[in-house]
Formats: C-alpha cells, sequence, structure tokens
C-alpha cells in the first residue's frame, strides 16, 4: 500500500467479502470521519497455490499474514478487521 509523503498510514483494516458490498459501503460511511481506518473488499481470486499433493518440496510453511479464522469472518460476519501496527504472527 502505498501512501503519499505527509499522509498517515491507516491503523486499522476492514477487508469485506465480495458478496457484501453493502456492508463496505456502510463502514465507509461509518469511519468517513476516521483517519486511521481503511476499508477494502476481498480482492483474492481463489487459491493460487499448488495442489498439497504438489507441495511436498515446499519450503514456506504457509502464508505469513492470513488465519483461517479470517475466511470464517468473511463467511459469517461479511468481514473483518486487522490492526496495520501489530506484529506479523510468527509462522
Amino acid at each position: 500500500m502505498l501512501i503519499p509523503s505527509g499522509v498517515e498510514m491507516a491503523r486499522y483494516l476492514f477487508i469485506v467479502s465480495k458478496t457484501r458490498p453493502d456492508l463496505a459501503d456502510y463502514l465507509v460511511r461509518h469511519f468517513s470521519d476516521e483517519q486511521d481506518v481503511l476499508v477494502t473488499l476481498d480482492r483474492r481470486q481463489g487459491e493460487r497455490r499448488r495442489r498439497w499433493a504438489d507441495l511436498e518440496d515446499e519450503r514456506r510453511q504457509g502464508h505469513r499474514r492470513w488465519r483461517p479464522e479470517n475466511d470464517e469472518s468473511l463467511v459469517s460476519v461479511g468481514a473483518f478487521m486487522v490492526p496495520l501496527d501489530a506484529p506479523e504472527p510468527v509462522a
């Protein structure tokens, strides 16, 4: 995410399910006066990784930032919030 110089970066990111543009619109309106909140739609296009059978030699141990509970929240609630100034989880 590129932030122009002199503009403070958002501290909280709401990722909203692409099936819930109404919720995204609501959150944008609700947080319109909050400079430290950014709302965006989930942009993932599906699983980019190969099948598990093809991953025997894969060195990575899963995505560094994505957690399964994020997907659960997207389905059940329609969105989830990520604090951007929190340390990254250790894989």
